[in-house]
């Protein structure tokens, strides 16, 4: 049964998927057509108020694909700009929803054959490229800026990645049966003198752990063991006849 759950829950995924797929590539032609045909239905009326305000009749032609490729700019520049901070996002779509509502109401005014006066139109023109480009190289500047950190971000993250797996090698996690048979490093073995016990000399532990392993019970013994020779040794000092 869970077997066959999971085959359509992958099926459904996979319907979702494709589905997700259709729907987001029929927005995207869709924009795209209409996109295009707006362009085109407004590059007559725009060239004729170019020509209205005095621009000559072989550059009034830069004015559409002008205004045109800077509004398709800040459309980019609001999807590239999805995971930015709230004002970048914010600048992209006022740049769009500007364009947009200067391109409407210039043919709405032209269309409806309101008269403008000359001397604002043509100053407006003259301005209109500038006003474009800085649009345009701004939304270039927050793209970039984006982008740049995004990839700081990424090398941050790709250069910590390998100082944690070191760490964790370097680093082994033991259970609590392998710390208590984890034999000790040094061990430390007092020697027996005519005089006493000597001082505790540290010695490295034999390689050969395997055959003489070294335990709890072997260290008490051995302490025993020593000071019972330390005690008979100082008994035969004070019983010894020539020392009286």
């Amino acid at each position: 049964m869970s077997e066959l759950s999971g085959a359509r829950q992958l099926r459904q995924a996979e319907s979702r998927g494709r589905l997700s797929l259709a729907a987001v590539t029929s927005v995207l032609t869709g924009t795209v057509l209409l996109a295009g045909a707006a362009f085109l239905l407004s590059y007559a009326r725009f060239h004729e108020m170019a020509l209205s305000a005095g621009v000559s009749p072989s550059l009034a032609t830069l004015y559409p694909l002008m205004f045109d490729t800077t509004l398709v700019i800040a459309c980019v520049a609001a999807l590239a700009l999805r995971g930015a901070s709230w004002w970048m996002r914010g600048s992209a779509m006022l740049s769009v929803m500007i364009l947009l509502a200067a391109v409407g109401v210039a043919q709405a005014v032209h269309s409806a054959g309101i008269s403008l006066p000359y001397g604002p139109t043509a100053a407006a023109f003259a301005a209109l490229p500038w006003a474009l480009f800085l649009i345009g190289f701004s939304l270039g500047l927050l793209v970039l800026r984006y982008l740049r950190t995004v990839r700081a971000v990424a090398w941050a993250d790709a250069a910590g990645a390998p100082r944690e797996s070191v760490r964790k090698q370097d680093a082994p996690v033991l259970s609590v049966s392998q710390r208590e048979d984890r034999p000790p490093l040094w061990i430390t073995e007092p020697i027996v003198t005519e005089t006493g016990v000597a001082p505790a000399e540290a010695t490295p532990a034999s390689p050969n752990l395997g055959q003489h392993p070294v335990t709890p019970d072997a260290v008490s013994a051995s302490a025993t063991e020593h000071r019972h020779g330390q005690a008979h040794v100082h008994y035969h000092q004070r019983t010894d006849p020539a020392d009286s």
